[in-house]
């Protein structure tokens, strides 16, 4: 008699399961949120700014009642007069940014069609304007920034190479900050724009 055979056909296997178009990419939900909350702490920022152009550093004018302080106090209030044009330009590139991100937000929130193109319009938007941001770096807030500390370095005995030294890593902090700013709408492109999270907004209602 024979035995049976140890081997058993492998079951039928269904069609590889589809990705459920009802359900939102985890994305969807948390670039809403960190939309709305970078957009609010940006629009908080720029009118700082604009209050500061305006009105003058309520912190620094109060610093100037030390009077060991006056100097650098003052060498940073002259800073501060020269940089108040990109001061300005900045903060305005960042209300202006901000409605596009919040729109997005909300848009993303709602799980709607048409939060995709809102949130590339800020991604665009944004790296647009940082890089304005980052032109006007280079050419007016470095520039006061080493004379701000030649001059307050000026009185002091410190070495002009580790003045020279402490200018380059204040200018590097400078143009760093604002290239390591074009990562978060750079990170939003490339996420939000994947091709199953594409597919998901299109079949979303506007």
């Amino acid at each position: 008699m024979d035995e049976p055979s140890p081997y058993h056909p492998p079951l039928p296997q269904g069609p590889p399961s589809l990705p459920d178009l009802h359900v939102a990419p985890a994305a969807v939900k948390v670039f809403g949120i960190l939309h709305l909350v970078f957009a609010g702490l940006g629009v908080v920022t720029a009118l700082w700014a604009l209050f500061i152009a305006a009105l003058g550093n309520p912190f620094l004018k109060m610093s100037q009642i030390n009077p060991e302080m006056n100097e650098q106090m003052n060498a940073q209030i002259a800073m501060q007069a020269k940089i108040n044009p990109m001061s300005i330009t900045s903060s305005v590139l960042s209300l202006l940014v901000a409605i596009p991100m919040i729109t997005a937000g909300v848009l993303l929130l709602k799980e709607r069609k048409n939060a995709l193109k809102w949130s590339n319009t800020y991604a665009w938007s944004s790296l647009g304007a940082k890089t304005i941001n980052l032109i006007l770096t280079v050419t007016i807030l470095v520039p006061a920034m080493q004379e701000m500390t030649r001059g307050i370095l000026k009185s002091t005995s410190m070495p002009g190479p580790a003045s020279d030294i402490m200018s380059l890593a204040m200018a590097g902090g400078a143009i760093g900050g604002v290239l390591v700013s074009c990562a978060y709408p750079i990170i939003t492109l490339v996420i939000l724009n994947r091709p199953a999270t594409k597919e998901w907004f299109a079949g979303r209602p506007c």
